[in-house]
């Protein structure tokens, strides 16, 4: 499953989800081959992006710091745990330290050395949430960041969008800052709302709470709430992964492309985030999941099929003039003379 700009749809895709209006109606049914006058309609509505099938989704390896399964067995959990804490107090927080310690165990037996497939998807606060925690326990590791320290990391992630719970405002693909002052106002009470609701829990070290605090803080002193400069390692790492995920994710702002994402951070390196930490997320981070079509310097057509250690480099498929899948494949890590000159899509 892919998703896909509605304008860059060429009529003949399948809908791997349904398409649906403001008002939760089914537009278009999931499994429906899309024809130009479905595509014009849609765009008529003002639908921006459609899940589609991945037609190469057989060929591909995607490559996890943790199984696909054990994501989705963590995003249920986490969403239980805070949907609990809504309805039935604060106290059912504490729960989430057990899932904190497998996630922290599973992220210290992690191949650091891989490059990580990262998609844009649906907006989604929990899957959010652990992704962003991922990534952050990641990134620890490969600065060598102290085991306790680690799981204190992940244990903040997991917690640092607890104050979206509280508030009322829609923030998901969205540009939160063209909102009213009153609706701005009210979106970035979440990180005060979160640390207040959490800062008298013993079971949470200030490392934790920090984060939470403090994970839409800028090193420029642009962020909020208290426009701080932060130095505080655990926060920076949280700050630049979490900004990492909510532009592929589409929480806090407007969805765009992984590509577009990474290059935001190079741009803001040094300004708004902590330059070192930046380098990390791009070695880590594929620039082309598997999936992607790109258009090469020999003219062709290819599809990435899996990632290399380079994160720029990944392995392709070659696409021949029906979009088939050839049995030519291209190894970019170790052939040089081929190169990626743009994503299709």
């Amino acid at each position: 499953m892919k998703i896909r700009l509605v304008k860059s749809l060429k009529g003949g895709e399948m809908l791997a989800e349904p398409v649906i209006t403001e008002e939760k109606q089914t537009l278009i049914s999931k499994g429906t081959i899309l024809k130009p006058e479905y595509i014009d309609l849609i765009a008529f509505l003002g639908i921006d992006t459609v899940c589609i099938e991945d037609p190469f989704q057989v060929y591909e390896k995607p490559h996890y710091f943790i199984s696909r399964e054990k994501i989705e067995q963590y995003i249920k959990y986490v969403q239980k745990i805070l949907e609990n804490h809504i309805y039935q107090g604060k106290d059912t927080l504490e729960r989430i330290k057990p899932l904190a310690e497998s996630m922290t165990e599973d992220l210290l037996m992690a191949d650091e050395r891989m490059v990580i497939d990262l998609e844009e998807r649906d907006s989604d606060l929990y899957e959010h949430t652990i992704m962003v925690t991922i990534l952050t326990g990641m990134v620890g590791r490969k600065l060598r960041l102290a085991e306790e320290k680690i799981g204190s990391m992940v244990l903040g992630s997991l917690l640092h969008d607890l104050g979206l719970r509280y508030i009322t405002v829609p923030y998901t693909n969205c540009d939160m800052e063209s909102r009213s002052s009153s609706e701005l106002f009210e979106y970035r009470k979440h990180t005060i709302l979160a640390y207040s609701a959490l800062e008298g829990e013993e079971w949470l070290d200030k490392c934790s709470k920090n984060m939470i605090l403090s994970h839409h803080e800028k090193r420029d002193g642009t962020g909020f709430p208290l426009r701080q400069r932060s130095r505080e390692i655990e926060c920076n790492i949280l700050q630049v992964c979490d900004t990492l995920d909510c532009f592929i994710s589409g929480i806090e702002c407007r969805r765009c492309s992984i590509q577009q994402a990474l290059e935001y951070l190079v741009e803001t390196a040094e300004i708004r985030f902590d330059g070192a930490l930046v380098k990390i997320l791009q070695k880590m981070v594929a620039r082309y999941p598997v999936g992607t079509r790109v258009k090469l310097n020999t003219g062709e057509t290819g599809v990435v099929l899996e990632q290399s250690k380079d994160s720029i480099r990944p392995i392709l498929g070659v696409l021949d003039g029906r979009d088939c899948l050839m049995k030519k494949r291209y190894e970019l890590e170790w052939d040089k003379s081929i190169s990626i000159l743009q994503v299709e899509d």
